[in-house]
C-alpha cells in the first residue's frame, strides 16, 4: 500500500483524494490500535489495583479476626486462672519439627498463650519447639484427658517435666488435651506455685473442662 502511495505521489507533488482517504484510514487504524492498547493496559492496571485492594481488605479482616480470637482465648485463660487461684494458665500446640536421621517424624509443641498472676514469671519463651519425647510424662498426662490436680512430687525423679516444674517453682498442675476434629492438637495447663495460697473451687474440674471447650471453639475458627 505504501509503495502504491509513493508511486501515485510522484509527479507535481500534489496529493490525490484517494491518497488522502488512504492516509486517513491508516491513521484511524493506528489510532484505534493505540487507543485499544492503552485501554487494555488501563483495564489491566485497574484489575490489578482492585485485586490488591481486595487482598489488603482480606488481610485487615484476618488480622482483626485473629486479634479477636486471641483476645477471647486470653480472656478464657485468665478467667480459668483467676477462678482457680492459679499462678499460670497456658496453651501449648503441637506441630511438626522435621525428622530424625532414621526418617521418624519429630513431634514438638510450643507455648502459644500464657497468662500469669501478679509477680509470677511468664515461661512461654522456655517452651518453644519442645520435643514431645523429652516431656514424655507430660504427654502421657495429656492423653489421660483427666482434669484432676496433680502433684509435681509424684513425677519420677528423671522426669524432664519435673525438672522444669521445679525450676519454675510449680507445686501442683492440671492438664487437659485440646481437640480438633477428634485429634489432639495441643493442651491446656494450669499451675500452682510452691507457697501459693491454693483455694481452687470444688467444681474446678467442671470449670476446667468448660473453658477447654470454649478454647477449642476459638482455636477451631478459620483465620
Amino acid at each position: 500500500m505504501l509503495e502504491n502511495l509513493s508511486q501515485e505521489s510522484l509527479g507535481d507533488g500534489s496529493v490525490s483524494p484517494s491518497e488522502i482517504k488512504t492516509y486517513i484510514e491508516i491513521g484511524v487504524l493506528y489510532g484505534t490500535a493505540i487507543i485499544s492498547g492503552l485501554g487494555t493496559a488501563w483495564l489491566a492496571f485497574k484489575r490489578k489495583k482492585c485485586k490488591e485492594k481486595l487482598q489488603k481488605e482480606k488481610e485487615i479482616i484476618a488480622i482483626f479476626e485473629d486479634k479477636n480470637k486471641n483476645f477471647q482465648i486470653y480472656d478464657r485463660l485468665m478467667y480459668l486462672r483467676i477462678k482457680s487461684s492459679a499462678d499460670r494458665a497456658r496453651i501449648c500446640q503441637f506441630h511438626n519439627g522435621g525428622s530424625f536421621l532414621s526418617g521418624t517424624p519429630m513431634k514438638k509443641f510450643t507455648s502459644t498463650h500464657e497468662t500469669t498472676s501478679k509477680g509470677v514469671s511468664n515461661e512461654s519463651e522456655k517452651l518453644q519447639n519442645c520435643v514431645t519425647t523429652v516431656f514424655h510424662d507430660k504427654i502421657m498426662a495429656v492423653k489421660e484427658n483427666t482434669p484432676k490436680i496433680r502433684l509435681v512430687s509424684d513425677l519420677t525423679i528423671e522426669s524432664k517435666s519435673k525438672s522444669f516444674y521445679k525450676s519454675t517453682e510449680v507445686e501442683k498442675f492440671a492438664i487437659l488435651p485440646i481437640h480438633k476434629n477428634d485429634l489432639i492438637v495441643g493442651f491446656m495447663e494450669v499451675e500452682w506455685n510452691e507457697g501459693s495460697e491454693i483455694s481452687y473451687p470444688n467444681d474446678f474440674e467442671s470449670i476446667f473442662t468448660l473453658v477447654r471447650s470454649q478454647i477449642e471453639f476459638e482455636l477451631g475458627k478459620e483465620g
